[in-house]
Order: C-alpha cells, then structure tokens, then sequence
C-alpha cells in the first residue's frame, strides 16, 4: 500500500492525531499503520487498552485486535 493509500486508509477509519495519541498514552507505542488501521476497524481504543493494563494485561497489537473480533472485552478478563 503506498503512503497516499495509507492516508486514506487513515481517513476512511479514523485514524487521527489525537487516536494515535491515546492509543500511545495508554501505554502502546504502535508505529504500524496497518494495525492502527485494524484497531480502528475493530474497535481497539485507548480506553480498552488501558483498562487491559489496570487489570495486569500486557497484550500486544495482534492480541488486542484478536480479543475484539472474538468479543472479548476488559470487563470479561475480571472473570
């Protein structure tokens, strides 16, 4: 995919500044487009991954995209 291609991507999705900031300052530094593209589709967001960490989870990009298309959710990992 070319850069032009990934700004759109970005577009389409969501992908914004303020995204990626929290996203990083929820305490996941992601430089791959295609997974900030994938969180966007799948609904990772910055309140997911901290609520993750708060409960002892230190799941990485492919995780988190995995336990949304599956529906796992923070709330299910108390369990």
């Amino acid at each position: 995919m070319s850069e032009s291609d990934k700004l759109i991507a970005f577009r389409i999705h969501g992908v914004t500044p303020e995204f990626i900031a929290g996203i990083r300052a929820a305490g996941l530094n992601v430089l791959d487009s295609d997974k900030l593209i994938a969180f966007r589709i799948h609904g990772v967001s910055p309140e997911m991954v901290r609520s993750l960490k708060q409960a002892g989870y230190e799941p990485d990009a492919d995780k988190l995209i995995a336990m949304r298309i599956h529906g796992a959710t923070p709330e299910w990992s108390r369990i």
